[in-house]
């Protein structure tokens, strides 16, 4: 069963709009003639138990991807070491999240906390700590995500700052205005209409800033057609 869809929007200058699928299991949550649904098939054949993760498929021009999630913090924190091992995600510190391109490659994509992002010694550092403090205060975590070389090597060439801010409608206008402030903004129109009916049952919503060479990428999340966070996220008390 599809439990919630993921839309990703950006709202600088380009035009990328895809949606994640988050499964109770994977198999048979797609029509037949769907690309969906062949991808979500080949999935059923995972042979290791992610019950307690979650699972979501995203499908789009540049590539078809599974990505598995530790967002139930009650249950754990960080993805379990045999679950790593499973997906050859080799890493030797705390991973949040992760994402692989099926059929499955070498590298990957993993989500990790500022305290594992200073040991890279990258040359986003400076630039992801600066913006993480113009964010002081309107978010209960903030996780950071690269790419990695199938033997576990960060590759220095990006960074994404995912920030979860505290939801709300205040919080989201003045995230807005920050945004607005400090990037090259194309128009919060579409997310704007959101809030003006708002209220926390209705979607969870977090922003993704990219920085890569001189390139910056902003996007906005909302999930639909609920809140699947608010009983195991987005009642967190503790700001990080």
């Amino acid at each position: 069963m599809i439990r919630y869809q993921m839309s990703e929007r950006e709202i600088t200058k380009g035009d990328h709009l895809s949606h994640h699928f988050c499964v109770d299991t994977f198999g048979n949550n797609f029509d037949l003639d769907t690309t969906h649904y062949v991808i979500d098939q080949e999935l059923s054949k995972i042979d290791i138990d992610l019950l307690d993760y979650e699972r979501a498929i995203t499908v789009e021009s540049k590539g078809n991807f599974l990505h598995v999630s530790c967002l139930r913090k009650s249950i754990e924190e960080y993805m379990r070491e045999s679950v790593r091992n499973y997906f050859n995600i080799n890493v030797d510190f705390p991973v949040i999240y992760f994402t692989k391109k099926i059929p499955f490659t070498y590298n990957f994509k993993c989500g990790f906390y500022l305290n594992t992002y200073k040991k890279f010694n990258s040359v986003y550092f400076k630039k992801t700590l600066s913006t993480i403090k113009l964010l002081k205060g309107l978010y209960y975590d903030i996780i950071l995500a690269g790419d990695f070389t199938g033997d576990g090597r960060f590759i220095d060439e990006s960074i994404n700052i995912e920030v979860m801010p505290v939801q709300s409608k205040e919080t989201y206008f003045k995230i807005r205005d920050i945004l607005s402030n400090n990037f090259e903004i194309d128009n919060f129109h579409f997310s704007d209409k959101l809030f003006d009916n708002y209220s926390l049952d209705k979607f969870h919503f977090h922003f993704k800033i990219k920085y890569s060479g001189d390139d910056t990428i902003v996007k906005f999340y909302h999930t639909l057609p609920h809140n699947p966070y608010i009983n195991y996220y987005d009642n967190k008390k503790n700001f990080r």
